[in-house]
């Protein structure tokens, strides 16, 4: 049998508990200058996720840890 290997594309989120969320490069730097806590975690949805469906997943997680 002749199997296809599909490979699943994700894309990582950084996120902090007031639901703000945004790229991981980009929180890096916004906390390297001072603008955000360091204290956001990471999340990984589909790469074409809509980023509605990622804001309602974030605050999901954001409530799950508090």
């Amino acid at each position: 049998m002749d199997t296809m290997n599909t490979e699943t594309t994700t894309k990582k989120v950084a996120y902090w508990r007031d639901g703000f969320w945004t790229d991981p490069e980009s929180a890096n730097l916004a906390v390297q200058v001072g603008a955000f806590s360091a204290d956001y975690r990471i999340a990984e949805f589909p790469a074409d996720a809509d980023p509605a469906l990622i804001d309602k997943e974030v605050l999901l997680l954001v409530q799950a840890t508090t």
